[in-house]
């Protein structure tokens, strides 16, 4: 199956990665500047094949709304590691910190909370597919790069996931806005943790919440009662990883 990335930052920090099988780069007729004699010349040191298209050619495999700056590269997609293998991987490992996110709607925040996880460096993103942003190109492009260089995966049942992480000795953190402590007050210890955030709308389910060992908040101090789900995932991120990394 053929995917494809589109925008020249996206398009850049993937082949610096170079996590997937590329099959071509297109290069709109038009499109100049630094950046893209940079993304042409390391697709070339690859031996990925650059072609020169009409605009037309590009929003024919993208669409007319993409914002593809001129640059789309081809993909083929491949078999994508599952959540059983990231717990594999995970569930012996001394500071593990994996990071569930339920139903969070707009790809741009999806791709902002990627790209902070890639930022931090965690071991993995499980994301709920029901009613979630769909890990395509808006959220990639979104992302930053992130989606090249954090492992995500999207699962069906994902309070079923949850729950293996947690029978294999992952302490779940949910962020909650009425949770009853804060962030700063608990002590999960020094167990595999798993960071769990929820919708814009609704926040976390109940069904995932009985699966958590703590439901937080974070702390503030203005009129505005709520954070943007990037914006808090991003809070609670740090301080785990300044927990485990011990910062601070």
């Amino acid at each position: 199956m053929t995917g494809y990335l589109y925008g020249r930052h996206p398009v850049w920090e993937a082949l610096k990665a170079h996590r997937r099988a590329f099959e071509c780069l297109l290069v709109g007729k038009g499109a100049q500047g630094e950046l893209v004699q940079k993304i042409e010349s390391l697709a070339q040191s690859l031996g990925i094949p650059v072609e020169r298209v009409g605009k037309e050619t590009i929003e024919s495999l993208v669409g007319r709304e993409a914002v593809h700056q001129g640059v789309v590269l081809v993909f083929r997609e491949e078999e994508k590691p599952s959540w059983k293998d990231l717990l594999r991987r995970t569930r012996e490992k001394k500071g593990a910190l994996v990071l569930f996110v339920d139903r969070v709607e707009d790809p741009r925040n999806l791709g902002a909370i990627i790209r902070t996880a890639a930022f931090f460096g965690i071991d993995g993103v499980v994301v709920s597919k029901a009613r979630s942003a769909p890990i395509d190109a808006k959220a990639v492009k979104a992302s930053c790069g992130g989606l090249e260089n954090v492992a995500v995966i999207q699962v069906n049942n994902f309070a079923g996931v949850v729950k293996a992480f947690r029978e294999e000795g992952f302490v779940i953190v949910g962020m909650e806005g009425e949770g009853r402590k804060s962030l700063w007050e608990i002590d999960p210890g020094p167990f595999p943790l798993g960071l769990v955030v929820g919708g814009e709308n609704e926040g976390i389910r109940k069904i995932v919440r009985s699966l958590c060992d703590y439901l937080v908040r974070i702390p503030g101090g203005g009129a505005i009662n709520s954070l943007n789900v990037s914006v808090a995932a991003g809070i609670a991120l740090y301080e785990m990883v300044r927990r485990q990394k011990g910062f601070g």
